[in-house]
């Protein structure tokens, strides 16, 4: 499985959350509700969809079962941060919707959104 899309919105908040967004498998499979934290050293991770249970905890619903997919799916969307994060002017404190392209398909357009 490759990550054929990363789509992320910049959040401007007090809190750990930078960005949230999805990322598709293989042109096929969207996964949503990824979030782009920041941990309390100041290194930026990446959050998989989770829900709360009735204990208060939390679990995760969506996440890869292996090193290797896990590794390829966090480097693409921090990759995908940290262009994202180049590219926006100083001091924005609007969030901005950011679609980059995938760079094996650059036919897609910046700032274009498809609806899922």
């Amino acid at each position: 499985m490759k990550v054929t899309d990363v789509r992320l919105s910049v959040i401007n908040s007090d809190n750990a959350v930078r960005a949230i967004g999805s990322f598709t498998l293989d042109e096929s499979f969207v996964i949503k509700g990824i979030r782009v934290m920041e941990g309390k050293d100041g290194k930026n991770f990446v959050s998989f969809p989770s829900r709360a249970k009735a204990d208060g905890t939390y679990e995760d619903v969506a996440f890869p079962l292996n090193k290797e997919l896990y590794t390829e799916i966090v480097n693409e969307i921090l990759n995908t941060y940290q262009k994202v994060m180049d590219e926006m002017p100083p001091n924005q404190e609007q969030a901005k919707q950011v679609d980059l392209p995938d760079e094996k398909n650059e036919t897609k357009k910046k700032g274009k959104q498809k609806s899922r």
